[in-house]
This record gives C-alpha cells, sequence and structure tokens, in this order.
C-alpha cells in the first residue's frame, strides 16, 4: 500500500477526510521525519499526534460556535479548526499547515511569543459604574484622549480613584450587612468582629459620636486639609490622630478613618491605609475579560492553555533590570560590558530592562546636548555588538528617566525620542522604547516597571510621620502606600504633575505581580499580598543591578517567583 493511501485511510478511520493539497503536506511533513531517522513508529505517532491536535481544535471550535454564534473569537476559531458546519471533517491545507506549526515551536517560540510590552498612552481604561456597579474596560481607541484634557477630566481622574477603592472596601467581610441579627440585643452578631459602616461626608451634620469614613485629603486652603468624599468635604483636626497602618499619608491619598465631627472640623482619632486584596480575588470580582489589558486571554480555557504554558516554559525567562544607567560614564560602560559578557552564553537569553536617566546631568537642548546624547546610546550599541549573540537575540527595553530627552515633568512620560537611539536601533536588532511606566505580560504574570524618585517624593510630602512601631524601612512605607493606594504617584498634583486622562495608566488595579520601581536608594525586595516589590538600586552607584524571574519555580499549578539582587564586580 502506498504511503498517500496509507495516511488517507488513516484519517478515514478517525472520520476525517484529507484535502489534496493537506495530504501533500502531510506527505512531506512524513519524509523529513523520515530523512531524519526517526522509525516507522515514530512517524506513525508524529501522524496520530497531528489527528489528536485537529480532533480537539474541532471540539473547541464546536463549542465555540455554539456559544458565539459563530462569530467573535470563538467563531473565527471555529471556523479555521473546521469545526462548523458540513465541513467540520474536512481537514484543510492551511489547519494542517497551523497544527505541524505549533508541534514545530521550540520552547524560545514559545516563550518570545509570552512576552508582551504595553505603551502607558496606549493602554485600556478600566471604568467601574457606581451606579450599576459593574466593571467596564474600555479599549484604546474608543474614546478620546489628549495630553490637555478639560476640567471634567480632572474630576473624573479623582472620581474614578476613589470609586475604584470605595468598591474593594464595601466588598470587604467588615464592611458587609449582617442579616443574621443576636435575638437576645438585637444587634448584629460580634463572633466574627461585628461590622462598620462608612458615613458619607455630607451624613455628619447634626450626628454626634464616632464615625467611619473613606475620604480623599485635600488641601483646599493653604495649610488646611480636607477629607473629600463624593458628596462633600470637611476639614481635617489631625492632633489626636493615631496612625494604625504602614505607609505615607500624602495630600491626594485615599484614607480610612475614624473620627468625630466637632465645631464643623472632623477630629481624627485612628486612620488607616485602605483595605487591599490580592490580584486574583480582584480579577474574580471584576471578571477576566476587564482585566485583560492586554488583549491576549480572550476566555477562561484560553487562560488555562496559558497557565499550562507558564508551567512548562515560564522558567526559560528572566529579566535584567538596571536603574540610572549613566551612559556618560566610562565606569558604566565597563560594568555593562562585562554584565553583557556574563550573560552572552545564556539559552534563551534574559531580556534586559534599562532604565534613566542616561546622563549623570540633564543635557541642554542645544546641538551640542544632542549630539552628545547621539553619541552615548552609539557607545551602548558599540559595547552591545561586541557580542553577536546579544545583539542579535536579545531584547533591550529603555525606560526614561525624569531627567532625559523628550516631555519632562508630567507622568505619564513618553518613551525616548528615536532620533537619539537610531545608531543604537540600526546596530541592535530588538530594542523597544517604552513609556514610563509601562507595563508587560510573561504568560499569565503582569509586571509594571516604573522610574521615579517616590521615596523622596512621599518623604517630602507626608503630612503626618509614619509608624515607628513595626521598624519599618522608608523604602517599605513607599511601597505600601503605592500599593494600597493602587496608584503610582497618590501625590499631590504640583508635585507630580499627572495627564488627566491617562490617569489610569498609573493605577495598580488589580495589583500586578510584580512591581519593578526604578529609585535613588538602596536595593529592595519585599512581597505584599503575593506582589513582588522590587528596586535594582542605581547602577551608576555600586553597579547594582536585579534578576527578575517570574516564573522561579514551578509545583504542581502554583508557580513562585525568584529575585536576585546582583552586583557587577
Amino acid at each position: 500500500m502506498s504511503e498517500r493511501k496509507r495516511i488517507t485511510r488513516i484519517f478515514k478511520m478517525h472520520g476525517l477526510s484529507l484535502q489534496a493539497s493537506a495530504l501533500d503536506t502531510l506527505l512531506d511533513v512524513v519524509q523529513r521525519e523520515a530523512e531524519v531517522g526517526r522509525t516507522k513508529a515514530d512517524v506513525n505517532d508524529v501522524i496520530f499526534n497531528i489527528i489528536d491536535e485537529i480532533k480537539d481544535r474541532r471540539i473547541q471550535g464546536g463549542s465555540s460556535s455554539n456559544t458565539n454564534d459563530g462569530g467573535g473569537r470563538g467563531g473565527g476559531n471555529g471556523g479555521r479548526a473546521g469545526g462548523g458546519g458540513g465541513m467540520g471533517n474536512i481537514v484543510t491545507s492551511s489547519l494542517l499547515e497551523d497544527v505541524v506549526a505549533d508541534f514545530r515551536r521550540d520552547a524560545k517560540d514559545v516563550t518570545d511569543e509570552a512576552v508582551q510590552l504595553l505603551d502607558a498612552f496606549h493602554m485600556p481604561r478600566l471604568d467601574f459604574d457606581r451606579m450599576r456597579k459593574n466593571f467596564t474596560l474600555i479599549p484604546y481607541g474608543k474614546e478620546e484622549r489628549t495630553l490637555y484634557g478639560k476640567a471634567v477630566s480632572k474630576i473624573d481622574m479623582f472620581h474614578q480613584r476613589y470609586a475604584l477603592i470605595q468598591q474593594r472596601i464595601l466588598r470587604h467581610e467588615i464592611f458587609q450587612p449582617k442579616l443574621v441579627t443576636n435575638r437576645l440585643g438585637g444587634r448584629s452578631s460580634q463572633s466574627n468582629g461585628g461590622t462598620h459602616t462608612l458615613t458619607p461626608v455630607e451624613s455628619l451634620l447634626g450626628r454626634s459620636g464616632r464615625r467611619f469614613l473613606l475620604g480623599m485629603i485635600v488641601q483646599v486652603e493653604e495649610g488646611k486639609y480636607y477629607l473629600e468624599d463624593h458628596t462633600a468635604q470637611v476639614p481635617l483636626n489631625f492632633s489626636e490622630a493615631s496612625l494604625l497602618t504602614d505607609g505615607f499619608v500624602t495630600e491626594n491619598s485615599i484614607y480610612l478613618i475614624e473620627g468625630e465631627a466637632i465645631d464643623g472640623a472632623l477630629h481624627v482619632y485612628n486612620m488607616g491605609s485602605p483595605i487591599v486584596e490580592k490580584r486574583l480575588d480582584s480579577i474574580q470580582a471584576i471578571g477576566l475579560q476587564s482585566t485583560d489589558t492586554f488583549n491576549s486571554i480572550g476566555s477562561l480555557s484560553e487562560y488555562e492553555k496559558l497557565r499550562e504554558q507558564e508551567i512548562e516554559h515560564g522558567e526559560d525567562g528572566m529579566f535584567v533590570v538596571l536603574s540610572d544607567v549613566y551612559l556618560d560614564s566610562p565606569a558604566v560602560i565597563e560594568k555593562i560590558e562585562r554584565m553583557l559578557e556574563g550573560y552572552s552564553d545564556f539559552n534563551p537569553l534574559p531580556i534586559f530592562v534599562f532604565m534613566g536617566n542616561f546622563t549623570s546631568k540633564p543635557l541642554s537642548s542645544s546641538s551640542e546636548g544632542t549630539k552628545a546624547m547621539i553619541s552615548y546610546f552609539e557607545d551602548l550599541a558599540n559595547v552591545i555588538c561586541k557580542f553577536p549573540q546579544v545583539a542579535n537575540e536579545g531584547r533591550f527595553i529603555l525606560i526614561p528617566g525624569p531627567n532625559d530627552p523628550g516631555i519632562t515633568g508630567v507622568l505619564p512620560r513618553g518613551p525616548l525620542p528615536n532620533y537619539f537611539t537610531s545608531a543604537l536601533r540600526s546596530k541592535v536588532r530588538n530594542v523597544m522604547l517604552a513609556s514610563n511606566p509601562c507595563r508587560m505580560r510573561f504568560f499569565t504574570k503582569e509586571i509594571v516597571f516604573f522610574r521615579d524618585n517616590l521615596v523622596i517624593k512621599m518623604r517630602r510630602n507626608c503630612l503626618i510621620e509614619p509608624r515607628q512601631e513595626s521598624n519599618c524601612q522608608l523604602s517599605s512605607h513607599a511601597v505600601k502606600t503605592v500599593l494600597d493606594q493602587g496608584h503610582l504617584s497618590p501625590l499631590p498634583l504640583s508635585t507630580s504633575p499627572i495627564y488627566w486622562q491617562h490617569d489610569h495608566a498609573l493605577r495598580l488595579y488589580p495589583f500586578p505581580d510584580a512591581l519593578i520601581c526604578g529609585d535613588r536608594v538602596e536595593q529592595y525586595y519585599e512581597t505584599y499580598e503575593e506582589c513582588d516589590a522590587i528596586n535594582p538600586g542605581p547602577f551608576s552607584n555600586g553597579f547594582n543591578f536585579v534578576v527578575y524571574r517570574p516564573v522561579g519555580e514551578t509545583s504542581g499549578s502554583k508557580t513562585k517567583s525568584d529575585v536576585e539582587l546582583c552586583e557587577v564586580p
């Protein structure tokens, strides 16, 4: 029996019919397998594996067609897999080529496809409707966004910050009303600690006694701070305030406050940061579709498939992150070369993330300053090109710092101008110019990269001295502040200006899996509610950097990250 007839018969026995072009494609595959020394049994295993994959795609395509009526993402897959209508048992050439290509993908291909960079100015916006109590993910391009928004944009920015934290708190058990009461006293059972009720600011009028409030601390008059929510604002008296949680209390931050209205002012007795929730809890509450900011997970089945790939290939992924890479320093260039030499033999190569500032001092906007900046990136290109594999296969992400060329001083800030990096991009194949902040997806993991002097800014704008009882470092207070607030810059706009219509790019809700913030303080790594908070430290001072593996180890269906604080000798 000829090979053509034998293969056709095998497919018919499995209820499949091969088109002539598809049969020719499969014969080429069989011939190549035989040429590399595969036995007939091995070749048969390849054929059966292809058949199993085609049948799986038919099943998935059929179920998608039923749920989506042939449209959307599921309908598209169903049509490609031949899963709908009378064509369901016919294997086309395109389908067969697609299946064979999937089998030929190695671990490097899978890992490369798992990495996705998202620019701050192209990020979808998560919107919470307080009336309907639902979330909507508004894709980029579906609403008008400009750098200079109208006054209503500023109002909406703060409104959304407050609403996202409020809904998070109201879902917590201590703010959930008890339906079962104690028959003896008529009060809610206290076995679980009882419940609390949030009082709107406008309801303080004419009420005595202590109340719990949630509001944003704002400065209406110079030196006078108020608590504001969506209903009203009231002056604050911090003279008896006791801080119950770690973190910095700053203007424009949102706090839970226990206090009493006396003589038209809210006397604060206790105050603490908003209650937080872990990433998976937030995703469950919001919904998978509304948290897919990368537009990469269309359904729960696709998420599970991505998780399987993450467990199988995720340990190959590695990020080498540097901050304050002063390219005008010969010592820095020398240490970069030594670092690249150490990674040049890695397979696959890590992803190199370089954060600014890229010069020790801000350069002038004159022609001399421009030429100098171009020459510094050309020096970097020359160092990278000393290692051909790194130059050809390595991926480099450049994130601007506060003093780098471009529109500075306002967040989020755009990427470095192409003009300065033309020599680098012409010599190094994979160079990506990212915004600050930017986000990266690695399989199902989300990583936020941010370059800012957070600790210094928050310390200077702190209204109440941080708690000393916990012996927390200032860096830990800063980390807890941004994560509790769900925002990278919960500071007064006079200190940290923000493009109002792009404020959502600075949000940290749901929590990312990792927040890598380049700050001019010592290296640190800590985990807060399953979110890795990392600072690589200034490379220009001590030649410090960090190696981050989103999937450091796997145990069954669980993964654990790995962080290594490093130094170039």
